[in-house]
Formats: C-alpha cells, sequence, structure tokens
C-alpha cells in the first residue's frame, strides 16, 4: 500500500505518514455466490449489541482525546489505541457477517463459467469477420470434416493462401477500399498508399 502523501508534496507541506494505518490489515475473501456485507437489518442488531456499542463509544472519546491532546506523543498513543478498538469493532463485524454467510444456501451455476478471454475474443470476431469475405468462408467451411481435395475443402485452402498473401496490417470493408490509391469516400478523397 503506498503511502505517500501526494498533496502534501505538492503543495510543499509535511507529508503525513499514517494514511494507511487502519486500513493495512483490511482484506476481503471473494466468493461471488456470497454477500460480502451485512444486511441492514443484521447490521443494526449488531450495532445495538452491547459490545459493540462500547466499543463504538470508546471510539468517539478517543477521537475527541486526539483533537484535545497536549502534544504529539501523546496524541500518538491514543491513536494506537484507537486503531485496536477499530481491529476489535471489525472482527465484531467480521464474525457477524461470517455467521451470516454461513446461513446463506449456496447456489452454483449449473454450467461452468467460460473464461472472459474466449467470450472477448469470439464477441471481437463475430463484430470484425464480415468484413472480409474469406474469413467469412472459412467460418463456414473450417468445422467441416471433409477432405482438402473435396469441392468444399479446395476453396478453403484458397481463402488461406489469400488471407496468408493480404496485407495483415490493413483490412478494408468492401464500400471502403481504396479507389485508384485514394479514400473511396466523396469528401475526403485523401491518398492512401497502405
Amino acid at each position: 500500500m503506498s503511502t505517500v502523501d501526494g498533496a502534501a508534496i505538492f503543495l510543499g507541506m509535511t507529508p503525513r505518514n499514517d494514511l494507511t494505518a487502519d486500513f493495512r490489515s483490511a482484506t476481503m475473501r471473494r466468493n461471488a455466490q456470497l454477500p460480502q456485507t451485512l444486511p441492514a437489518n443484521i447490521k443494526a442488531e449488531l450495532e445495538t449489541r452491547d459490545d459493540y456499542a462500547r466499543l463504538t463509544k470508546e471510539l468517539e472519546f478517543l477521537e475527541i482525546r486526539i483533537r484535545t491532546a497536549r502534544d504529539e506523543m501523546s496524541a500518538q498513543q491514543i491513536r494506537e489505541e484507537r486503531s485496536q478498538l477499530y481491529c476489535k469493532r471489525r472482527m465484531l463485524e467480521q464474525a457477524a457477517l461470517k455467521r451470516y454467510q454461513d446461513s446463506q444456501v449456496g447456489t452454483y451455476l449449473s454450467r461452468p463459467a467460460v473464461h472472459e478471454h474466449n467470450d472477448w475474443r469470439k464477441d471481437h470476431f463475430e463484430r470484425i469477420r464480415h468484413m472480409r469475405p474469406e474469413i467469412e468462408r472459412l467460418t463456414r467451411t473450417l468445422g467441416l470434416r471433409v477432405p482438402l481435395r473435396s469441392p468444399e475443402g479446395i476453396p478453403s485452402l484458397r481463402d488461406l493462401i489469400a488471407i496468408r498473401k493480404s496485407d495483415c496490417q490493413v483490412a478494408y470493408q468492401t464500400c471502403l477500399q481504396p479507389l485508384n490509391g485514394c479514400c473511396p469516400v466523396v469528401t475526403c478523397r485523401k491518398e492512401i498508399k497502405e
């Protein structure tokens, strides 16, 4: 975790070094089927419990003591005490959340989740495959189980050769292919070299 006080450094002030002191122990386990926070009614019940309410009152009292501390040394000791109380209160919250998560019925997907890269690539390919007729034809014929010398295999080989020989850096839609080395859009007509 970064503890750099960027605003203080930019403004030429003395940087603070306690920016992340209370958050270093914050961790969260991830399970997509489980809620990661307590519902409002359970949180309200937790806040009315004696031990939780006592910790909250002590924290409020320590905030006042930090503001009215005479020197930095005593304020630092109070901050450390406050940090310990925050940790105890967080442990109560985590225990309540764990009990709530354990009471939930697990629902699982009937099929395994598809890897996100495969979905992205498939969607991307579906959007661009119409730009080249060779690729469009190959999507229909490559899944067939036919010999290469069959009537379906020979055009597939020709399409593969055409794709291999074509300029792989630029792919034009049929209506946007350059005409005599210029852009086909009437209002543009810029010279296209590649």
